[in-house]
């Protein structure tokens, strides 16, 4: 008779989040676009390379503050398709009105 160890599968972890990291830096995000799924959470870690930046995306209700030098981790998890614009929400100088961001969601 075959026997199945169930504490194996009980201990089990489920699978980590995909991360998705994204710089921003005078004047841009780089990535400037990126893919997520509906219903899947995504760890974003945003990186500023230089002065204090923020990050708005309106229709996925995301707005975080990027602290010059450092990483902010925020977990998304889409609930619609669609592309979803976003842009810095901080002045960060002359190129700020470019720093464009745009989210993908797809199934």
């Amino acid at each position: 008779m075959y026997q199945c160890d169930s504490t194996r599968f009980a201990n089990a972890q489920p699978p980590a989040a995909p991360v998705v990291v994204v710089h921003a830096r005078k004047f841009a995000f780089v990535p400037s676009e990126i893919t997520l799924k509906k219903g899947q959470t995504t760890k974003l870690v945003l990186i500023s390379d230089d002065v204090r930046h923020g990050l708005a995306v309106k229709g996925l209700g995301i707005r975080v503050d990027i602290p010059a030098g450092h990483r902010t981790e925020i977990s998304v998890t889409p609930a619609q398709t669609g592309d979803f614009p976003g842009a810095c929400s901080v002045y960060c100088g002359s190129g700020h009105r470019d720093m464009e961001f745009l989210i993908h969601v797809v199934n």
